[in-house]
């Protein structure tokens, strides 16, 4: 069971009638207490929508539960399509398309062409150019593209389904362009910090931003808690061990490669401070 939640109460408010008035109605939910706040939570994805509108207008005092005959999804209920989902996150789904073209361009023959043109630094050959050379030039996008490249199938596989896990509850939360603006700050933070550390250019990949996923969750969820941040303690629990575990570089016995332990390190550090800095927006 899957329980989902809609929206938090403080714990001192009576939400016994609200319960009930549910109940009646069929809409199969529960309260439990979580961060010092009371959840309520349904398992039915189809009647949130409808459900968070009904409990905004509840908090606002705007609801006779006496007067409401029922609570029902929208007309067109059922769990949405991947396509309809997909819709709706457009800004998540050009990073994950971004990622597998990024892909093409490091692991096939027509793909290195076009590759020194997307790495942190453009290079000839086996001679990189330095990045101030790049950045007078205009080419500030290297500063972030390296997030696009990955290394074999399972690695942008990896990253991508992280993303469209977590990637999804942020787009929604923030909207696509506050969205868009953190992808490109965490995206510098963790690609800045891998070059700073390791000395070398040679290096890509999205996880530099899904740590920042990650600690812009572990964050707001203690200093603003929101349904659509509301992930297991368990998930955050599993990304920092792996961090860890990549550092302690036993991961890299089974890959071609290393691992970009800064840039995981530096997405986490820049995700966690845009939410203390972001602490009081995005409520929607």
């Amino acid at each position: 069971m899957n329980w989902i939640a809609v929206k938090y109460f403080p714990l001192e408010q009576d939400l016994s009638a609200l319960s009930n008035h549910l109940r009646e109605r069929g809409l199969q939910h529960r309260i439990a207490e979580e961060n010092g706040q009371q959840c309520l939570a349904v398992l039915d994805n189809a009647v949130v929508p409808a459900l968070q509108k009904f409990l905004d207008q509840y908090a606002q005092g705007q609801v006779d539960l006496h007067s409401v005959s029922t609570i029902s999804p929208p007309a067109e209920s059922g769990v949405p399509t991947l396509i309809e989902q997909a819709a709706q996150v457009p800004v998540v789904i050009c990073l994950i398309v971004f990622s597998a073209v990024g892909a093409l361009l490091v692991e096939t023959v027509a793909g290195k062409a076009w590759l020194h043109y997307f790495t942190f630094q453009d290079f000839t050959g086996s001679t990189y150019i330095p990045l101030s050379d790049s950045l007078a030039r205009g080419e500030i996008w290297r500063l972030f593209t390296p997030a696009f490249l990955h290394f074999g199938i399972f690695h942008v596989l990896f990253n991508s389904l992280w993303m469209w896990d977590l990637g999804r509850r942020l787009e929604f939360l923030v909207g696509r362009w506050h969205f868009l603006l953190f992808f490109a700050i965490t995206a510098v933070a963790a690609n800045v910090a891998q070059y700073l550390w390791s000395g070398s250019a040679n290096f890509g990949g999205m996880s530099g931003v899904v740590y920042a996923l990650v600690g812009f969750i572990a964050v707001r969820q203690r200093l603003a808690p929101h349904p659509l941040v509301d992930v297991p303690p368990a998930l955050i629990g599993f990304m920092l061990f792996w961090l860890v575990l990549c550092m302690t570089g036993a991961v890299d016995f089974f890959i071609s490669g290393s691992v970009a332990n800064a840039a995981h390190v530096g997405g986490l550090v820049a995700g966690c401070v845009y939410a203390f800095l972001t602490k009081n927006g995005y409520r929607r």
